[in-house]
């Protein structure tokens, strides 16, 4: 299955330190691993996100390819937005989610943002 993710320049770069090979693990104040079904979604997320003015204002969206078998385990959330549908994966997952990518960690584009007082609004 193909899956897309918006990624703040931080997480951008642990990706890229693993040679776009696998995404890192999650901090203690992120307890999931949201995946989206569909580019027009995360690309949605990632132009509308607000990132600290502390951090660099790029967002990029990334695809990756997952086992099906493997994916097919954590249900659809957000069924009622078809742009926002996607899968929760419990951070505890992420190492045995690196296990089961298929080929590398594509980026498909990148968005200058934000950088206002706020948080940012996606995990």
């Amino acid at each position: 299955m193909e899956l897309y993710r918006p990624l703040c320049a931080e997480e951008y770069h642990a990706v890229e330190s693993r040679s776009f090979q696998g995404f890192p693990p999650r901090t203690d104040d992120q307890p999931l691993f949201t995946a989206l079904l569909s580019q027009e979604g995360a690309s949605q997320i990632a132009r509308h996100m607000r990132i600290a003015k502390q951090t660099e204002p790029t967002v990029y969206v990334v695809s990756f390819l997952v086992d099906d078998a493997y994916i097919r385990q954590f249900p659809i959330q957000h069924n009622e937005d078809r742009e926002r549908r996607a899968l929760w994966i419990p951070a505890d997952e992420i190492d045995i989610l690196n296990q089961h990518l298929i080929g590398g960690i594509r980026v498909l584009a990148s968005y200058e943002v934000d950088r206002s007082n706020g948080d940012t609004f996606f995990a």
